[in-house]
């Protein structure tokens, strides 16, 4: 605990940026590099050498006096610092794109915001992100899409949608991510099953000859569960392929099979005692939950506003135990995320 204390960065307020004399260039390397991930794509996008790049990026934190990025083999992922500073250059390139005569105030902001989101997790997500868009943003309207991942990551690169919730995104210039959550999936199987019986967590051996009820191919549920199952050489050869979630569900307590969810999706029918719930144990199934836009496009005044205002909900949900079994994703100064509540505590 020490250590990792020692290592994050440390706090600062960014209130003094200007009289710290920063130059236009490190901001405008900053925001490249935190908007595509990765000094090498910020390189080619600014057409100049990837050294010079680190080099105004590493100049602009020891200004500042506080790390903005925590470099990974994957590329990039910001700080709270770092995306403090990102949330403010936004605000201000926005500025300076708005033309004069149509600038308007933030509460006087109409028009429409177009959301997507995976079936299993709006019901938990909708009802607070609407009461607290109607507080925020009266003349606001959110427009909300059910879709797979896949269909969620399209819909953004295609501008059907402004912001979206996807699952384990690929690395995409067309993409611009920013990972949020953390969730772990476990098996979900009727009470009255042995199954149920068989401890607190299951192995993904305990697949091997079961009835399993999965969603389509390119499902994210699907995706990450024949992606493990091909890692660990598991042939799944009794699946049935049914999309709704509660219809799932209802097969599940009809004894029909056993099923792949996150624990919030199935955490009432737990505590109600009509579906057991195995979180994986040695051979665990995560998955990345990210808030996705479009890096090249012109976003309305607000979109920028609302992706900020969808992380913050999606945190206060974790940190109040409200989406149970997730965890906050990219914690500062370490490479795991910081565990708000596992499954097995909600369940106990």
């Amino acid at each position: 605990m020490k250590a990792a204390q020692e290592n994050a960065a440390p706090v600062m307020s960014l209130g003094g940026l200007a009289s710290r004399g920063l130059e236009l260039r490190e901001l405008r390397y900053f925001h490249s590099v935190a908007r595509t991930g990765n000094f090498g794509r910020a390189a080619r996008e600014l057409n100049i050498a990837s050294p010079s790049v680190t080099r105004q990026v590493q100049k602009l934190e020891e200004e500042l006096g506080t790390q903005l990025l925590i470099r990974h083999g994957r590329g990039v992922t910001l700080t709270q610092a770092g995306s403090s500073l990102m949330d403010r250059i936004d605000q201000i390139m926005r500025l300076l794109s708005a033309p004069l005569e149509q600038a308007r105030a933030p509460e006087q902001t109409i028009g429409t915001v177009s959301l997507g989101l995976p079936a299993e997790l709006a019901p938990l997500l909708v009802p607070p992100l609407i009461a607290q868009c109607r507080t925020l943003w009266p003349d606001v309207t959110l427009a909300i899409r059910e879709g797979t991942s896949a269909s969620l990551e399209e819909w953004v690169m295609a501008g059907r949608v402004d912001v979206a919730l996807v699952q384990d995104p690929p690395a995409l210039d067309a993409l611009d991510t920013e990972a949020v959550v953390e969730e772990r999936l476990g098996l979900v199987c009727g009470v009255r099953r042995p199954l149920a019986n068989a401890g607190a967590s299951v192995r993904l051996r305990h697949l091997a000859g079961v009835n399993l009820i999965l969603p389509h191919p390119r499902h994210w549920i699907r995706r990450r569960v024949e992606s493990a199952a091909y890692q660990y050489g598991l042939a799944l050869d009794r699946v049935q392929q049914v999309d709704s979630v509660p219809l799932t569900k209802e097969m599940v307590r009809s004894e029909l099979g056993c099923t792949i969810l996150p624990f919030a999706v199935v955490q009432d029918e737990v505590a109600r005692g009509s579906l057991a719930f195995h979180p994986f144990g040695h051979e665990p199934l995560f998955t990345v939950h990210a808030i996705a836009c479009r890096p090249s496009a012109r976003p309305a005044p607000f979109t920028a506003a609302f992706r900020r205002f969808l992380r913050e909900a999606v945190t206060d949900l974790v940190r109040a135990g409200t989406w149970a079994g997730a965890t906050m994703a990219a914690a500062a100064g370490s490479g795991r995320p910081v565990c708000q509540q596992t499954p097995e505590a909600a369940i106990a």
